[in-house]
C-alpha cells in the first residue's frame, strides 16, 4: 500500500525503496527536510561509494541479477508490478519479466530524463484507490475505539454523552495528538536506518523513542489525575460535566503507556515493509473494544466511565498483538539491538525532536481547533454539546476515507518527485483532486439522505436529535470541501511543502474559522449552526490556499531539486 520507486541517494536514480507511511497526520520520509548526521553506531560505513546503496531490493551478483529472499518480498513483489504496469503502459520493452530486467529497464528509462515514462488520469485514480481502501480499513478501525464510547454512552444520557466526549477530546489535545506527532520521527529514522543496512539501528530508534515519549508523558499524567478539573473548570462551569471528564482521564491514562508502545512497535515493523500488522490487530481490537465496553457499561454495571476501562485496556491488547505477531515472524527481530547499552538509549534525543516537532504542530493544530469548538458548544448548554459530540464523530469518521486517499496521494506524488517525473506527480495530484471531489459528493448524498438514521445511531434525545439535524445539510457541504482540504493536503505533503500546509492550517482555524464561530455563535446567536459556518469558511480557506498553492503557485523545478538535495543528505 503506498509503495515506491523513489529515488536514493546514489548518483543514479533508480534504485526502488519501499516507502514509510505514518498515522495520523504523516510525513513520507523523503519529505523531511533536516539532514540527518547519525554517530558512532549511526555513521555510514566508509566502504559505500556514490554508485552503492543498501537498498530494501538488494540484487545477487552470483545470482544473474535475482532479488534476494526475504520477509518482504510481497511488499517487493508490489513495487516491481507498479513498475512494470508503467513500462507497458508507455509500451517499453523488456527482455524477459524477470525482476531483474523490469528493474533494468524502469532505471534505463529514467535515466534518460526525458519524462517518457507517462501516466494517466486513469491509471493514477486506479493506484489510489487501490493503495487507499487497506488505509481506509485501518483508519476507521482506530477511529472506532474512541467512537465506541460515544455511541454506547450516548444511548445513556445527554450529560453522559457530553461528559465522555469532552473527556475524550481533552485526552486527544493534551496527550493522544501530541504523541501521535512524536511518534511520526520513527517515520524517519527507522526506514532510513533500514535502507542503509543498520538493522539494530531500527530497534534502538524505537527504544529511544518510547523512553522519550514516555518521559513527556509523566507530566501530562500528573495534569490529567491533579489538575484536570482545575484546567477544565477555567472554561466550562458545569461541575457535574466536568467531573466525568476528569475521571475519564484519570482511567484512561493507565492505558496510553500501551498506546505510546503500539505506535511505535507499528513503525518499527513499517519500517521493514510489513504494513498488514496493524491492520490485523485493530480487525481483532475494534470489535473486542465493543464487546468490552457494552460488557463494563451494562452487564458489570459500571456505567457510563465503563467505555473508559474498555479503551484503556484496548490500548494494551493492540501492541499485545504485535509483539505476538513479532513472536511468530521472528525474522523481524533482526531489527532488534542484541546488546542494548543504556547511553544508547538517552542519546541524540534532539534528532528525535528535530524530526518530531514538525508533526506534533501540524496534528495540535486541527485537533486545539476542534477542541476549541467543543469548548463553545459547552457554553452553549448540554443539549449543545451533546450534539456538537455527535456532529464531530459523524465528521471524524467520514474523513477517514478522503484522509486515506490523502496519505496515498503524499507517497506517489513524492515517488514520481523522486523519480524526476514531475508531469507524472502533476498528474497523480489532478487525480487525487478528482477522488476526493467523487468521495466528498457520495459522503455528502449519504449524510443528507440518511441525516435521521445516522443521527439515531448515536443518541435517542430527542432535543439532541433536533439540534444535530438542523446543522446535518451544512455537514454535507462540508463533507464535499473537507475532501478536496483533505486530498489537497496529500499533494503538499508530496511536493515536501508541509510547512507551508502547517501556515495555512494555523491561518485558516485561528485567524478565519474560530472568530467567525464565535461571532456567529455568541454574538449573532446562530447557536450550532453559526459554529459550523465557522467552521466551514476556515475548511474553504484551507481547501483555497493548498490548492493554489499546489496547482498554481509552486515551484516544480525546485521542488525537484530541494527533493534531490534531502536524498543526498541522506
Amino acid at each position: 500500500m503506498g509503495h515506491s520507486f523513489k529515488i536514493t541517494n546514489m548518483q543514479r536514480r533508480s534504485s526502488v525503496v519501499s516507502g514509510s507511511l505514518g498515522k495520523g497526520l504523516f510525513f513520507p520520509q523523503d519529505d523531511i527536510q533536516q539532514p540527518l548526521q547519525i554517530n558512532n553506531i549511526e555513521e555510514e560505513t566508509n566502504e559505500q561509494t556514490n554508485d552503492e546503496y543498501t537498498s530494501l531490493l538488494l540484487m545477487d551478483n552470483n545470482d544473474n541479477g535475482d532479488i534476494n529472499k526475504s520477509n518482504n518480498n510481497k511488499v517487493n513483489d508490489e513495487l516491481i508490478n507498479q513498475e512494470e504496469e508503467l513500462l507497458q503502459k508507455n509500451h517499453i520493452k523488456y527482455n524477459n519479466k524477470s525482476k531483474s530486467d523490469i528493474i533494468s529497464s524502469w532505471e534505463n528509462s529514467i535515466e534518460l530524463n526525458d519524462q517518457k515514462i507517462k501516466t494517466n488520469l486513469f491509471l493514477e485514480m486506479q493506484n489510489l484507490t487501490f493503495n487507499s481502501i487497506p488505509l481506509m480499513i485501518t483508519f476507521i478501525l482506530q477511529n472506532s475505539l474512541s467512537l465506541t464510547s460515544i455511541f454506547i454512552v450516548g444511548h445513556i444520557g445527554k450529560l453522559e454523552l457530553a461528559g465522555i466526549t469532552l473527556g475524550s477530546m481533552t485526552a486527544n489535545i493534551t496527550g493522544l495528538a501530541a504523541l501521535q506527532g512524536l511518534a511520526t520521527c520513527l517515520d524517519t529514522l527507522c526506514s532510513q536506518a533500514y535502507g542503509a543496512g543498520k538493522f539494530e539501528l531500527v530497534g534502538i530508534q524505537v527504544i529511544r523513542c518510547f523512553t522519550f515519549a514516555i518521559t513527556c508523558f509523566i507530566p501530562i499524567a500528573i495534569l490529567w489525575w491533579g489538575y484536570s478539573f482545575q484546567i477544565l473548570n477555567l472554561f466550562i462551569k458545569d461541575s457535574e460535566l466536568i467531573t466525568i471528564a476528569s475521571n475519564y482521564l484519570k482511567i484512561v491514562s493507565f492505558g496510553i503507556p500501551g498506546f505510546i508502545l503500539f505506535e511505535v512497535s507499528k513503525r518499527f515493523l513499517q519500517s521493514q515493509g510489513v504494513f498488514h500488522a496493524s491492520s490485523i490487530v485493530l480487525l481483532i481490537c475494534a470489535p473486542l473494544n465493543f464487546l468490552i465496553s457494552y460488557l463494563f457499561v451494562f452487564n458489570l454495571k459500571f456505567g457510563f466511565i465503563g467505555t473508559a476501562y474498555a479503551i484503556a485496556l484496548n490500548y494494551w491488547l493492540m501492541p499485545l498483538g504485535l509483539l505476538i505477531f513479532i513472536y511468530f515472524n521472528q525474522n523481524l527481530l533482526k531489527c532488534w539491538p542484541k546488546n542494548l547499552k543504556i547511553e544508547q538509549i538517552f542519546s541524540n534525543w534532539s534528532k528525535l525532536i528535530e524530526l518530531a516537532l514538525p508533526g506534533i504542530i501540524m496534528v495540535e493544530a486541527e485537533f486545539l481547533g476542534f477542541e476549541i469548538t467543543t469548548i463553545m458548544a459547552s457554553n452553549l448548554g448540554t443539549n449543545e454539546l451533546a450534539a456538537q459530540s455527535v456532529l464531530s464523530s459523524i465528521c471524524s469518521l467520514a474523513y477517514q476515507l478522503p484522509f486515506s486517499v490523502s496519505i496515498a496521494t503524499s507517497t506517489r506524488v513524492a515517488n514520481f518527485i523522486g523519480a524526476s517525473l514531475v508531469e507524472n506527480s502533476k498528474t497523480t495530484c489532478n487525480a487525487s483532486m478528482l477522488l476526493g471531489l467523487i468521495i466528498g459528493i457520495t459522503n455528502c448524498i449519504i449524510l443528507v439522505t440518511g441525516q435521521n438514521k445516522i443521527t439515531s445511531l448515536f443518541t435517542n434525545d430527542s432535543e439532541v436529535i433536533e439540534m444535530v439535524l438542523k446543522v446535518f445539510t451544512l455537514l454535507g457541504y462540508i463533507e464535499i470541501i473537507d475532501c478536496l482540504n483533505s486530498t489537497s493536503a496529500g499533494c503538499l505533503r508530496g511536493q515536501g511543502l508541509q510547512k507551508i500546509g502547517g501556515y495555512i492550517n494555523i491561518f485558516a482555524f485561528y485567524v478565519m474559522g474560530l472568530p467567525v464561530s464565535y461571532l456567529l455563535t455568541f454574538v449573532y446567536d446562530f447557536s450550532l449552526v453559526g459554529l459550523w459556518l465557522g467552521i466551514t469558511i476556515g475548511l474553504s480557506t484551507i481547501f483555497i490556499l493548498q490548492c493554489l498553492t499546489v496547482f498554481w503557485i509552486s515551484d516544480w523545478d525546485k521542488i525537484l531539486q530541494d527533493a534531490q538535495k534531502r536524498n543526498n543528505d541522506v
